[in-house]
């Protein structure tokens, strides 16, 4: 897996920032739901961190499922607020974990609007995972906090049950009460700001209105990022508030008046190369899909979801990117 490695003082680290089209590649488990593994090593910031060599270091910050407003979490721009009060119990042993919430009473709440977070689900929650939540520090006393998620097929989507629970690092010597609207101060908020670059792709799973809204999300992320390096990404397919082709060409129009030459057209890249890049030739469903502006499915692995040679080709166009601007 790859790690927060810092070997390299000098701000040559990549973080990427984003969901399941960016995050290591899942499996399932039926007592811990979603894992992360990176056995085949094929998500893109895999094969960025090849590309780009040993003077970089990147760093993979995406977590499979979640929407803008619980990566804007996890990375700060909009922090994560506790839901309601949480009671720490003195205790004489030194770690225990506390209940904080599940599906019907949420733990978390976005800064941005007050609706509910739900980090890391379809990730590990340990120190040194894609979501870089742990330890986090609220109130100034650090803690871990974990999930329980359990996942079945029903109408053909996944439906999860979860459970979160909080664990302090140190002994508890008097019962603390951490309030409602507390800050949960991630680990990503205190190692991941001020890097060399970041490369920002999300709202394939929601937490935004409109193309606007969704700019304004990247907007505030960059600035809490502490760099002025930065590469942004829009998804591939209508997903969530983006609903046809000609909304998605709306929104991909936005991106491209707003972020110029730091911007990444995803759809009309692939759509033109994917194939060839990739080395797949085309079926006539692809031919179909490229003549209509839309993926063609033998770049999918599930019909959202790059294959892994094509997570290789959008490696390069990010290092191209970079390359471009030089960084």
């Amino acid at each position: 897996m790859l790690t927060i490695c810092s070997c390299n003082d000098e701000g040559k680290t990549v973080v990427c920032w984003g969901d399941s089209l960016t995050a290591p590649w899942n499996r399932p488990s039926l007592t811990r739901g979603y894992l992360p593994s990176m056995m085949n090593g094929t998500d893109y910031p895999y094969y960025l961190q090849d590309m780009l060599g040993d003077d970089y270091d990147v760093v993979n910050a995406a977590v499979s499922g979640e929407n803008t407003l619980t990566i804007m979490g996890r990375q700060g721009a909009y922090p994560m607020l506790l839901a309601h009060d949480v009671t720490i119990p003195r205790s004489n042993k030194k770690k225990f974990k506390t209940f904080i919430g599940n599906n019907d009473s949420p733990a978390f709440i976005s800064a941005y609007n007050g609706l509910p977070l739900t980090p890391f689900i379809q990730a590990s929650w340990e120190p040194g995972s894609s979501a870089f939540v742990n330890p986090c520090v609220i109130n100034g006393r650090e803690y871990m906090i974990s999930a329980e998620a359990t996942y079945w097929p029903e109408d053909y989507e996944h439906k999860v049950l979860y459970n979160y629970y909080i664990e302090p690092m140190e002994r508890v010597m008097h019962t603390d009460t951490l309030r409602a609207g507390s800050v949960v101060e991630t680990l990503a908020m205190r190692k991941l700001r001020g890097k060399h670059v970041n490369v920002f792709l999300m709202g394939g799973n929601g937490g935004f209105k409109n193309a606007q809204e969704l700019i304004s999300q990247y907007d505030r992320m960059i600035a809490y990022s502490q760099s002025n390096r930065y590469i942004v990404m829009s998804f591939h397919m209508p997903l969530g508030a983006i609903t046809t082709n000609k909304r998605l060409t709306e929104m991909e129009d936005s991106f491209q008046t707003h972020y110029g030459k730091h911007y990444i057209n995803l759809r009309q890249y692939m759509v033109a190369h994917g194939m060839t890049e990739a080395g797949i030739e085309p079926k006539t469903a692809d031919r179909d899909s490229i003549a209509h502006g839309s993926i063609p499915p033998s770049l999918l692995r599930d019909g959202k979801h790059f294959k892994g040679r094509v997570n290789k080709v959008m490696a390069r166009l990010v290092y191209q990117k970079m390359r471009e601007l030089g960084y």
